[in-house]
Parts: structure tokens; sequence; C-alpha cells
């Protein structure tokens, strides 16, 4: 896999009281692999919010997404478990909760794929599961 790649994003949420909804994003980024850790750097444009600098890091069995910019964020998924995060917003912290059901990392020589699938809980209550996946492409 090349450095300079193709990055894109997609977030599902089902179930709850909200119903369905997704949100997919498309962006270049920089891939890095040391040992048997990936790593991947992007930045996300955010209306009213301006840039938000990202960094996946993902082996087997575990992921960890941290943004920063107006709003700061570290995510870590471990399959089986149960992590938590404050999630700092410009309007005050949140406690988030992320119960991780399963993590899938597919690698070939023109594609990672990362698919995350997990329970989100705000402030201890249940708010949603979701499904993220990451695709990872040589930029062309």
């Amino acid at each position: 896999m090349t450095e300079e790649v193709l990055v894109s994003i997609r977030g599902f949420q089902f179930g709850g009281d909200n119903g369905e909804d997704s949100v997919e994003i498309v962006t270049n980024g920089k891939y890095k692999k040391k040992g048997t850790k990936g790593y991947l750097r992007f930045e996300q444009f955010e209306e009213d919010e301006g840039m938000t600098k990202n960094i996946l890091s993902f082996e087997e069995g575990t992921v960890s997404l941290t943004r920063r910019g107006a709003s700061q964020l570290h995510m870590s998924f471990l399959t089986g478990k149960k992590t938590l995060t404050s999630y700092g917003t410009p309007f005050g912290e949140i406690v988030m909760g992320l119960d991780t059901k399963k993590i899938r990392i597919e690698e070939s020589e023109n594609e990672i794929r990362v698919v995350i699938n997990y329970a989100m809980d705000m402030n201890y209550e249940y708010l949603t599961d979701c499904e993220l996946t990451v695709l990872i492409t040589p930029r062309v």
C-alpha cells in the first residue's frame, strides 16, 4: 500500500430512539504500517467546527481513533469490551461508552477495509448500535 491514500469513511447508526442515520466522507490521507499496526492520518472539514485532524490506528482486535480540532475525542475499540471516553465539545464534556461487538480488518495489495460493530451510549444511557467502515485505497 502506498503512503498517499484515499480514505472513505461510512458511519451507520441503527436502533435506539433515533431511527437510522448514516454519514459518509471521502478525503485524502497518509497511511503507514509499523509491524502489525496500521496508521492512517487524515483531515476532515466540519461545518461550524472547521478542520479536524484525525489519526486512526488499527491491528487485530483493536482500533483507536483520535480527533483534534474544535472537538477533542479519543475512541478505543477493543473486541468484546466496553470502553469509556470523554467527548470534549465547545459546549462541555460528554461521557461516551463504546461496547465493541466485532472488529474486522481485511488487507489486500490495493485495499484495506476496517469494519467496527459497536453499541454507543451517552452519559451512561444506551443511544444506538453503530457500524463504522473505513476503506483505504491508493491515491491515483
